[in-house]
C-alpha cells in the first residue's frame, strides 16, 4: 500500500489531480479544498468512459473537507476546477503499480511553503528522490568535465506556472557551454535554440525518472538573450543599476534561497561592478551561499543560457564571487570554477 498526496491549485478551466496507474486501485479517504470559488468536482471512470459530478459549483469560502470515501479503478480520473482554490488528495493506492502513482507537482513536497505558482519555493529534494548528479550525467552523456556533489540534491521552485527542479550545487566543474550544447541541455526548446554554436543540435531533451518526465536545460541568468554587454554600465562600479539579471530565473529564484540579499552594492557587500541587479521580493529560504556552491568552491559560476551582445563566444555565468555575481565567459573555456548546474522542468503529465 502506497499513501500519495496529490496537490493542485486549480483554474476555471478542467484539470486531472490524479490518474490512477494500471495494475493499481485507489481509496480516497482525504479530500480537502480550500481558498475562495467555486468547485466542480468530476470523476472519470475508465471501464466505461463516463465522467460523473460530485459536485458543480459548489461555493467555497475557507475550506472544505469531503467526508465521504471514493474507489478509483486502473485508469480513473479524478477532475477539478474552480479558480481561487487549492485541492488535496490523499489517496491509498494498492496493486502491483502503487508505487508508480505520479505526483502532479513532482517528486518531494507537494505544496508550496512561500510565494505562488508564478514565482514560489517547494522546499528541498534529496538526490534519493530524484537524479544524483552522477546518474544525470551518466545519462545525457556529459563526460567533459570533472563530477561533484553529486548527491547535493535539488531545489524545488515554481515558476510561471511550471515546476523546475534546480540543483543546489553544480554537479560538474572544468566543463564547457559548448559541451552542454553538444548534449542538447542549453535551452529546453524543440528547436536548435537561441545562438547556436558549432554543429546545431535540437534542445529538447527529456529525461525519465519515477514515472515523471522533465525537460533538462540550463538556468536563465540575463536580463535578454542576448545581454546587453555594450552598455557603458557594464563592469563599471554603477553596475547594479543595468539590473542585467532582472527577471532571470537566477534573480528570481536564487536570490530568494540565499542569505546574502543583493541591493546597492554601496551597503550589500557585493562586487560592484560584476553586479546582477538588485532582489525583488523577501527570501523565501536562508541557505548560506557556500551551501549552494556559491561564492566559493570549484564550479562556482553557473554556466547560464545567454550570450553577449558584443561577442557571440561569450555566455553568462553567476555566483561566482556572490549571489548577485554576473559574468560571462568563453563558450569553448574550460575552467574549474566553471560549473554545470542542470535545471530539471516538469512536463505535466496531463
Amino acid at each position: 500500500m502506497s499513501l500519495k498526496t496529490h496537490a493542485k491549485a486549480l483554474s476555471g478551466s478542467a484539470q486531472t489531480i490524479f490518474t490512477v496507474p494500471q495494475g493499481a486501485e485507489g481509496t480516497a479517504h482525504n479530500i480537502l479544498c480550500t481558498g475562495a470559488g467555486d468547485l466542480t468536482l468530476q470523476y472519470f471512470h475508465a471501464a466505461t468512459g463516463d465522467t460523473h459530478t460530485i459536485f458543480s459549483g459548489k461555493t467555497v469560502t475557507d475550506e472544505i473537507a469531503l467526508e465521504k470515501s471514493f474507489n478509483f479503478e486502473s485508469g480513473d480520473k479524478l477532475i477539478a476546477s474552480g479558480a481561487g482554490l487549492t485541492i488535496f488528495a490523499s489517496i491509498y493506492y494498492v496493486g502491483s503499480n502503487a508505487s508508480t502513482a505520479v505526483l502532479p507537482y513532482g517528486p518531494g513536497p507537494q505544496e508550496l511553503v512561500a510565494g505562488d505558482m508564478n514565482a514560489g519555493y517547494f522546499g528541498e529534494v534529496p538526490a534519493s528522490e530524484l537524479y544524483s548528479g552522477d546518474r544525470l550525467a551518466f545519462e545525457l552523456a556529459v563526460t567533459e568535465g570533472v563530477l561533484q556533489n553529486s548527491d547535493a540534491g535539488w531545489l524545488k521552485f515554481a515558476r510561471d506556472g511550471k515546476v523546475l527542479f534546480i540543483a543546489k550545487q553544480t554537479f560538474m566543474h572544468s566543463v564547457t557551454w559548448d559541451h552542454l550544447y553538444a548534449r542538447g541541455i542549453v535551452y529546453g526548446t524543440d528547436d536548435d535554440g537561441k545562438a547556436p554554436r558549432g554543429t546545431p543540435v535540437n534542445q529538447r531533451t527529456v529525461v525519465e525518472h519515477g514515472g515523471n518526465k522533465f525537460v533538462v536545460r540550463l538556468m536563465t541568468g540575463a536580463v535578454a538573450d542576448p545581454f546587453p554587454e555594450s552598455d557603458s554600465l557594464f563592469f563599471t562600479d554603477d553596475m547594479y543599476q543595468m539590473d542585467i539579471g532582472g527577471g532571470s530565473e537566477w534573480n528570481d529564484l536564487m536570490y530568494r534561497v540565499c542569505t546574502d540579499v543583493p541591493s546597492d552594492p554601496s551597503v550589500d557587500g557585493m562586487a560592484a561592478d560584476r553586479h546582477g541587479g538588485p532582489q525583488i521580493g523577501d527570501n523565501w529560504a536562508s541557505f548560506p551561499a557556500s551551501s549552494l556552491n556559491i561564492g566559493s568552491g570549484n564550479g562556482r559560476n553557473t554556466w547560464c543560457q545567454e550570450q553577449s551582445d558584443s561577442s557571440s563566444t561569450l555566455r553568462v555565468a553567476r555566483g561566482g564571487g556572490d549571489v548577485a555575481y554576473f559574468n560571462r565567459g568563453n563558450a569553448a573555456y574550460t575552467h574549474s570554477n566553471l560549473g554545470w548546474r542542470p535545471v530539471l522542468e516538469l512536463i505535466p503529465s496531463h
